[in-house]
């Protein structure tokens, strides 16, 4: 229970305003406009600003610009590890903008990362929302769905791989089991699918909800014509360099490298939540930044000009980097007296689109990735530029380079060459796959789901999971994905008359 939150970076990060303006304008309906999306975040979340007191200068979210009754507990640390301050004020003197509330629309400049943490330790999905579940709410695990149980063109209820059976017993969805009559589990209202950017996809393909050819030659009783299914999918792309350090520079290796210490830490974490375990990684730090050249590259200029005009606004980034990360590569070897500086640079806004399709019709096959990673030239010419920049910011800071001993994993030199082919050999995902079941207007090229998550030609069937995004948000897309849920539920009260129930 807890999905991906369970074990994600845990940073909580909105993105930018204008991605939601953004996506307003691309599914032609302003509630996903940004004050909306504002007043929807507010909601979701319990955000502890307390402990940035000792740091100010270097964060300092307002408290009226968030919210402090949600399930989500959103915090940031109450005490930066050793190194993070001198680090982020070197950047600061060498002319990087600190902005002390990344999550005020504007993300623009160098942040400490607001996370889904607390006092209490990591908050997940399942311990905000099903701790203490509604009444109506049974949940059953280990249940794969497998199949769409049709009624003519409604979507009537699923069946799951192992054939559990039940039914509904309230028309706001209490799941019972079933005798031995019950057949599937049935919904008197609707069915939402939330399994991911892969598997709804899949689940959708599999059942008849897709392009009609593919469907065909896999002899796949077509129900929805839908083209863009599995088309779209996107991601950011991230490449991780990493330098061994003098010690004087912070004390994770001094406390990871000395098993006393580390057990200590442990008991100390699980007698009380106190300890060098509530202080080690408990922060992550970086910037979302502008390429001051993006405007003159060619392959800027060669994108449409609605999509020139959203990456020029002032408050869209062009990259992301990310300091104070995990030793990279695992188990590397450190000169005894020494630590590591790991960071990552971030491709934002990716031009390049995958795809999700089925090997056949057999439910228990996986299905076909293909990420298409740097594909498009955008994206390839603006990851070379964000890694070039990160490295330059970090390790050539003058402050910080006299620090760094060696390269453990990085770019030969910084020409364009050597940087293409570290971008080549270390791209990887940032697990934050979106955009395979889009949302957008009636008609457009590739829309799977109206701006109200409804599945195109289909009754009684909706998606609410980040396969709907139109676009790819300058975030990490945790937060996004807690939206995605917050709209669905809220337009379901609303169409429903569910509020307050």
């Amino acid at each position: 229970m807890g999905g991906s939150s369970l074990i994600n970076f845990g940073v909580y990060l909105y993105g930018s305003g204008e991605d939601y303006n953004r996506w307003a304008e691309l599914v032609d309906d302003d509630s996903w406009r940004w004050e909306n999306v504002q007043r929807a975040f507010r909601a979701i979340e319990h955000y502890d600003v307390e402990g940035t007191q000792q740091y100010a200068r270097l964060a300092n979210p307002s408290k009226e610009q968030h919210g402090h009754d949600g399930a989500l507990k959103v915090g940031l640390p109450p005490v930066l590890e050793a190194g993070v301050v001198p680090q982020m004020e070197a950047l600061r003197d060498a002319g990087e903008k600190m902005n002390l509330d990344p999550n005020s629309g504007d993300p623009m400049g160098v942040s400490v990362f607001p996370f889904s943490y607390s006092k209490e330790g990591r908050t997940t999905s399942a311990g905000a929302y099903l701790v203490n579940p509604p009444s109506n709410l049974e949940v059953w695990t280990d249940a794969t769905a497998e199949r769409l149980v049709w009624d003519g063109k409604r979507v009537a209820g699923v069946t799951t791989a192992d054939g559990r059976k039940g039914g509904m017993d309230r028309s706001i969805g209490k799941t019972r089991c079933a005798g031995a009559d019950g057949h599937v589990a049935s919904a008197k209202k609707e069915v939402i699918l939330c399994c991911g950017a892969i598997d709804t996809p899949r689940l959708l393909l599999l059942n008849g909800i897709g392009p009609e050819k593919e469907l065909e030659a896999l002899g796949i009783q077509v129900k929805s014509h839908v083209p863009g299914v599995g088309k779209h999918l996107q991601d950011h792309v991230l490449a991780f360099m990493s330098v061994e350090v003098d010690g004087a520079s912070n004390e994770r290796y001094a406390f990871e490298a000395n098993p006393q210490r580390v057990a200590e830490a442990e008991a100390a974490w699980k007698r009380d939540r106190t300890g060098a375990f509530a202080l080690s990684h408990s922060c992550l730090w970086g910037g979302f930044l502008k390429l001051h050249q993006l405007p003159t590259m060619a392959e800027f200029q060669a994108l449409a000009p609605s999509q020139q005009a959203f990456l020029g606004r002032d408050t869209v980034p062009t990259y992301e980097f990310i300091n104070n990360c995990l030793l990279w590569p695992p188990g590397s070897d450190i000169a005894r007296g020494n630590s590591y500086m790991t960071f990552l640079a971030f491709l934002l806004n990716p031009q390049s689109e995958g795809t999700v399709t089925l090997r056949s019709a057999n439910p228990a096959d996986k299905p076909v990735i293909r990420l298409n990673y740097l594909e498009h030239p955008y994206d390839a010419r603006v990851f070379r530029e964000a890694i070039r920049a990160t490295w330059q910011k970090l390790v050539l800071n003058p402050a910080v380079g006299p620090r760094v001993k060696r390269t453990m994993q990085g770019p030969d030199s910084l020409s364009d060459e050597d940087v293409d082919a570290f971008a080549r050999a270390h791209a990887g995902t940032v697990w934050h796959a979106n955009g395979t079941v889009k949302m957008g207007r009636t008609g457009d090229e590739g829309t799977c789901v109206d701006s109200g998550f409804r599945v195109r030609g289909v009754e009684g069937l909706r998606v609410v999971d980040l396969s709907v995004a139109p676009l790819t948000t300058n975030n990490h897309t945790q937060a996004t994905a807690y939206l995605v849920g917050r709209m669905a539920a809220e337009r379901l009260e609303g169409e429903y008359g569910l509020a307050g129930s």
